[in-house]
């Protein structure tokens, strides 16, 4: 979908969109012995839309139903897991922050004041006490973009930067970012796109791969890494398409959806922050298929979508498949016991478990049902849990400890 429809959406759901499981292994210490998976949630409007956000939770996703009947209503599309709380970024205005968790019985209350920062098209996780959010990236005529830092553990903005987009791609084009990645505790790696920043006009640069380094804490502007072997990294609202695994080293993959170059996964060696030229993993030739999303596991494992078609692959909600990917040995293995599906608005819905194995995965499948699907890595199977009831979408999926 063209950038300029997915702001006309985003401008009508007026929300914020989901993250997921990069939060999730940041959420902090427990207040008790119990947990909760908790959800957002969108109930079923009188003409069949979505209607209003609910946060909702679930004892166990194994099987079961679970409806709005008793969820919280918020103003907000999805959160940001951390510290064992959920941080509500509403899309619009200040991008006004609410802290939630669980209390004591395992209900969910607000955790804090509500802080005003910037709308996030951008956010994520650094370390167990703080996550980034990046503001727009307008155009040549508003080349400023803002990077904040948010005290999981205060509550509070405890910093922020200010970049000069027109400084970074040094190709004439404006940078669109689509994550932000921590790397080794005192950088982030954030990928982005290019385009020309003014109306009427589409990229010349579509068959490279762009990823801009920052400084952290400062959050200061340091270089931009580039390939020219597959294309951009990521998808627009996604907060994927890069991760550091457990021995350092980073893993990135591309669509590449309209590009010359295939379909690939690329590497970054651990304090290199060039682009590994001895590792080129075309998952295009491997499987015939197109990536489209991907979540890390554990060791060197991703569970990642593959696109049916080629043609799929330039739609939205294209139709994929699951796949566990091990990105060192160079090998696909396709889960059974989930079925094809089009993919969700904007990013994957997955949480991991701590045996850093068992994968829980939100779809809606083809009768417009959405279930939690439970994934084990190591044998590559899946089975079909939690049933969701007279709900419309589901935009997050976390584990809370109360």
């Amino acid at each position: 979908m063209r950038k300029s429809i997915l702001f006309g959406a985003l401008a009508l759901c007026g929300l914020f969109v989901g993250c997921s499981k990069d939060a999730d292994d940041n959420n902090g210490p427990a207040a008790g012995t119990g947990s909760k998976y908790v959800f957002v949630a969108y109930s079923v409007g009188s003409e069949g839309i979505e209607s209003a956000p609910y946060i909702i939770t679930a004892d166990s996703v194994t099987g079961g139903k679970v409806g709005l009947s008793k969820g919280v209503e918020t103003d907000a599309y999805s959160f940001v897991p951390l510290a064992n709380k959920l941080f509500a970024a509403v899309w619009g205005g200040q991008g006004p922050i609410t802290p939630y968790q669980l209390d004591a019985t395992g209900k969910i209350v607000q955790a804090g004041n509500t802080v005003n920062a910037v709308t996030a098209p951008i956010y994520g996780p650094v370390n167990e006490e703080e996550w980034v959010g990046g503001g727009f990236v307008e155009g040549v005529s508003d080349p400023m973009s803002t990077l904040f830092r948010f005290n999981a553990k205060n509550l509070i903005l405890s910093g922020r930067n200010t970049i000069d987009m027109t400084k970074v791609t040094g190709n004439g084009e404006m940078p669109s970012w689509y994550g932000v990645f921590p790397v080794d505790g005192d950088k982030l790696y954030i990928p982005f796109e290019c385009f020309p920043g003014v109306d009427g006009q589409t990229t010349k640069f579509k068959d490279s791969t762009w990823v801009m380094e920052v400084s952290y804490p400062d959050l200061k502007y340091q270089k931009v890494i580039r390939d020219g072997r597959s294309a951009f990294i990521g998808s627009w609202f996604g907060m994927q398409g890069l991760r550091q695994i457990e021995d350092g080293d980073v893993y990135a993959w591309s669509t590449a959806a309209e590009s010359k170059n295939p379909s690939a996964i690329m590497r970054i060696k651990k304090g290199q922050d060039v682009f590994d030229q001895s590792y080129f993993f075309n998952v295009e030739a491997k499987t015939g298929m197109k990536v489209g999303r991907g979540d890390y596991i554990s060791g060197s494992r991703f569970l990642m979508s593959f696109y049916t078609t080629k043609e799929q692959s330039l739609e939205w909600n294209g139709r994929t498949k699951l796949a566990i990917v091990d990105v060192k040995a160079q090998t696909v293995t396709w889960v059974t016991g989930v079925p094809e599906h089009a993919q969700m608005s904007y990013k994957q819905k997955t949480f991991v478990e701590e045996d850093g194995n068992t994968v829980r995965y939100v779809l809606k499948d083809d009768a417009g049902k959405i279930f939690v699907y439970n994934i084990d890595a190591n044998k590559a199977t899946g089975f079909k849990g939690l049933e969701f009831d007279g709900i419309a979408d589901i935009t997050t999926i976390s584990r809370l400890k109360y």
